[in-house]
């Protein structure tokens, strides 16, 4: 093969090999190129499920009315299913706190003895018994102490049924209560345990919506404040800093709803319908009152959180802002109740969010080669036959030099 064809086969597969690099690159781009918005998120220390908790800007690059336009995906390539959460701000929970067994000593045809320690701190008032199931009753009576040596009486003799548990004691800070059982006649209850049951309310703190600017007007009786924010956010909840009168209350209304502001309550509002909006309007009704001072309206969005299986040390890119991406539809739906329970938390921070840069129009940014598919798939075929063709020729040349 002479030199001149060396440089042109040199030529060509330097040129092939540029054009497959851009369509790679462009090939990793796809997954993202629908969207406006991405964020990435801290590598996890160990596999299982998390709560990604969405923060309000990320919310509000959402572009669709239920916000189904979330995609999770693993190292750019698989995309990973996940569930919508909205937490509930206030929730109860039932559980039972049990107390430490000091002594459990059954005896047969005799006095059985059974103490259990309150290291709560607190008075208690009755004690829950653990009992396996039986239909025997028993005579018993409660005595307390601090030191495990002196007895003091709280509940004289009375009879216990299994059937129903609780033993109400008077109020008291003994640290050792004690419960003497009559088994004489019978063989000695199987206690297990002791406690008493609660009811604990949870509480979430909503996360705080920056407001851009406020402006307050006073016009026909009528107080009219308007909210600016940076970007469309989602607004749950409204506070207001009322200074004066010292005594007041109005009707007021925001995006059709109504509620009341009133002197001695916090003046904190849970609109029942969400709001995704830049500019939040409020109106107050003074009727033939002054209008009320108001130093500051503060907005708060409830935490959203995707639901997730995430893999140790793999990288995961959320991505947002697609008003034509249709709700997903993944086997994890099923199984939303076995998740609603408290899971590991991961945050996404403001400065792992980017907006994704569109690519320009053509007319825009003027010709290039390189910048339609359908020019780098002729450019590739055209590369081919070039390639096909200078392999044809170099054969040829060996063939006559032979």
């Amino acid at each position: 093969m002479t030199n001149k064809n060396k440089k042109f086969s040199i030529f060509f597969i330097i040129l092939f090999l540029c054009s497959a690099s851009m369509t790679a690159q462009d090939l990793s781009t796809a997954v993202s190129k629908d969207f406006s918005w991405q964020a990435v998120t801290d590598k996890v220390q160990r596999s299982g499920f998390y709560n990604i908790l969405l923060d309000p800007k990320l919310m509000a690059c959402s572009e669709t009315a239920d916000y189904t336009d979330f995609r999770i995906y693993q190292d750019l390539k698989t995309e990973v299913p996940y569930l919508f959460k909205k937490e509930i701000l206030h929730t109860d929970i039932a559980g039972i706190r049990s107390f430490a067994v000091i002594e459990n000593k059954p005896v047969i045809h005799g006095t059985s003895s059974f103490i259990f320690s309150n290291e709560t701190g607190h008075p208690v008032d009755y004690v829950t018994l653990s009992v396996k199931n039986t239909w025997t009753s028993k005579f018993m009576n409660v005595t307390g102490s601090n030191d495990l040596k002196k007895w003091y009486g709280l509940v004289p003799e009375f009879s216990f049924d299994p059937s129903r548990p609780q033993i109400n004691l008077p109020l008291t800070d003994y640290k050792y209560i004690r419960l003497l059982i009559n088994d004489s006649l019978e063989a000695p209850l199987n206690i297990t345990g002791a406690g008493q049951y609660y009811n604990e309310q949870k509480s979430t703190s909503p996360l705080s919506v920056f407001c851009s600017g406020m402006t307050i007007s006073n016009a026909n009786k009528t107080t009219t404040i308007k909210l600016a924010f940076a970007h469309q956010y989602v607004i749950d909840n409204l506070s207001f800093n009322i200074t004066a009168p010292a005594l007041y209350k109005r009707q007021a209304w925001v995006n059709g709803e109504s509620f009341t502001l009133s002197s001695g309550q916090a003046n904190e509002i849970a609109l029942q319908q969400a709001v995704k909006t830049d500019t939040l309007v409020i109106r107050i009704d003074n009727q033939d009152n002054p209008p009320l001072k108001i130093q500051d309206v503060n907005a708060w969005q409830v935490p959203r959180y995707l639901t997730a299986y995430l893999e140790e040390g793999k990288s995961y890119l959320i991505l947002t802002g697609n008003p034509g991406l249709a709700a997903p539809n993944y086997d994890l739906s099923f199984f939303a109740d076995s998740l609603n329970r408290e899971l590991p938390r991961i945050v996404v921070a403001n400065e792992q969010m980017k907006h994704i840069n569109k690519p320009a129009s053509v007319a825009e940014k003027g010709f290039t080669l390189f910048t339609s598919k359908l020019w780098i798939w002729i450019a590739i075929i055209g590369i081919i036959a070039l390639l096909g063709f200078m392999a044809f020729r170099m054969l040829r040349d060996m063939q006559e030099k032979k």
